[in-house]
């Protein structure tokens, strides 16, 4: 029973059971369809976790939507106003976000404080660079000064947008 409900896996046969809830187990967790189709959850098995980075980039990404955003393109997550049309590869690089607000594109790279200083970032900045002229940075609060530092270092502060996709300046819990 769950809720009071009777749970009945799909595939199973439970004598007596009610239809009005299903459960489908996977090897990261749990999908829920109750109410008769109309309630669908997902919940993650106990040590499987959602990286830091498509936290972040989801958190960003509802922000947009919050404030009107309608047409994006998100790599790594789903999100209503997902659009596929709109490419995120630039060259061998692969942005994170490309959305349009008042008619203008946005193309977007997302860095969590651990991935700012990695040799990595900065050659996928260059690559993204080569492609894209006015590309936007988004780091944590506290790392604006980093990431502005980093970009003067490899030489493309001048084509880079730095913005915080957060408000706290946090991006991680302590683990």
């Amino acid at each position: 029973m769950s809720n009071g409900k009777k749970v009945v896996t799909m595939g199973a046969e439970a004598p007596g059971a009610t239809m009005d809830e299903y459960s489908i187990s996977t090897p990261f967790g749990t999908l829920t369809i109750s109410r008769g189709g109309r309630r669908i959850t997902y919940d993650l098995h106990p040590g499987i976790k959602q990286s830091r980075h498509n936290v972040a980039l989801y958190g960003y990404v509802e922000q947009l939507i919050k404030s009107g955003v309608t047409r994006l393109n998100a790599g790594h997550i789903r999100v209503r106003g997902h659009d596929k049309t709109l490419s995120l590869t630039r060259g061998k690089a692969r942005l994170d976000l490309v959305y349009y607000r008042n008619g203008k594109i946005h193309e977007c790279e997302l860095k969590t404080s651990r991935e700012i200083g990695l040799d990595v970032t900065a050659i996928q900045l260059t690559e993204l660079c080569r492609h894209v002229d006015d590309l936007t940075l988004l780091v944590p609060r506290g790392c604006l000064e980093e990431a502005d530092t980093i970009c003067k270092l490899i030489n493309l502060r001048h084509q880079i947008t730095i913005e915080a996709y957060d408000g706290s300046g946090e991006d991680e819990d302590e683990e």
